[in-house]
């Protein structure tokens, strides 16, 4: 369909009696927040909003869109800067706001198992109160989802210790553009039966399918962290001074971030105003 095209007879129906009307917002009920990320494009409100709650519900809704050849943008917790949620006029925006249940900590394991619109922060307490910690970490953290984590493969503040999100996957459920439901929650990390089919859709960013829950691996939380600030005189400094440290502390090294001297001078100045 062009942008501004009519929504398909039927399809808004089939959707309320299929999710429930909590589940679907249209016109004036979609919220602002649902009509652009942080991107900055322009704001652009969708055909209708789904919102279910379970993956049954996910699959209903692209079954019904699929059969009525609507698109489908689904949506996290809208922190991107790329524009990879933005609604278009002529399809539906489908959030995972709802699907935010923390299904199970294992510390046997040392997984979590959860829906995925579970936020970030939400999965790292609840690591944290299995004493574990998450691999990955952002700035967004209050806000992003771990679905959209996954969909972008994010990889943020602790990539040299512990990798992308992709890293941090076993296993993941999702459904396909059809209604499909891919069950692919396999927890273990030694786990060689054929094709891993479920790398394909992290940093797929839902164009393969989208996302309803995962398991995450964990990892022994830290006892101590250290933050140091360093002056070196180049690039070649720098390179030698990380190499020095993940030799020194092999495996420890969470983070190493370089600002050059402007960068370094400019946020002095901001801290003072």
């Amino acid at each position: 369909m062009r942008p501004g095209a009519t929504v398909p007879d039927g399809l808004i129906q089939a959707l309320i009696d299929a999710l429930g009307p909590a589940s679907v917002g249209v016109g004036d009920a979609i919220e602002a927040r649902h009509q652009s990320d942080w991107s900055g494009a322009p704001a652009v409100r969708p055909l209708a909003l789904l919102r279910p709650t379970d993956t049954q519900g996910v699959a209903a809704a692209l079954r019904l869109c699929h059969a009525h050849r609507v698109p489908v943008v689904p949506q996290g917790g809208m922190t991107g800067l790329a524009g990879g949620a933005m609604p278009q006029a002529d399809a539906v925006a489908l959030s995972l706001e709802r699907m935010n249940t923390l299904e199970a900590a294992d510390p046997a394991e040392a997984t979590l198992t959860l829906q995925a619109g579970v936020t970030l922060q939400a999965a790292q307490e609840a690591a944290a109160a299995a004493s574990f910690q998450l691999g990955v970490d952002l700035g967004a953290r209050g806000s992003c989802q771990i679905g959209g984590n996954l969909a972008t493969n994010a990889g943020g503040n602790g990539v040299l210790q512990f990798g992308m999100m992709r890293e941090q996957v076993l296993g993941l459920e999702v459904v396909l553009a059809d209604g499909t439901v891919l069950d692919m929650m396999r927890p273990m990390i030694k786990n060689n039966t054929g094709y891993d089919i479920k790398h394909g859709f992290v940093g797929s960013e839902g164009t393969l399918g989208i996302i309803t829950r995962a398991i995450l691996r964990l990892h022994p939380a830290k006892r101590a962290r250290v933050s140091t600030l360093v002056a070196l005189p180049d690039y070649a400094a720098a390179i030698r001074l990380l190499r020095l440290l993940q030799s020194t502390f092999p495996g420890a090294l969470a983070a190493f971030e370089l600002m050059w001297e402007d960068f370094f001078t400019t946020s002095l100045q901001w801290s003072q105003t």
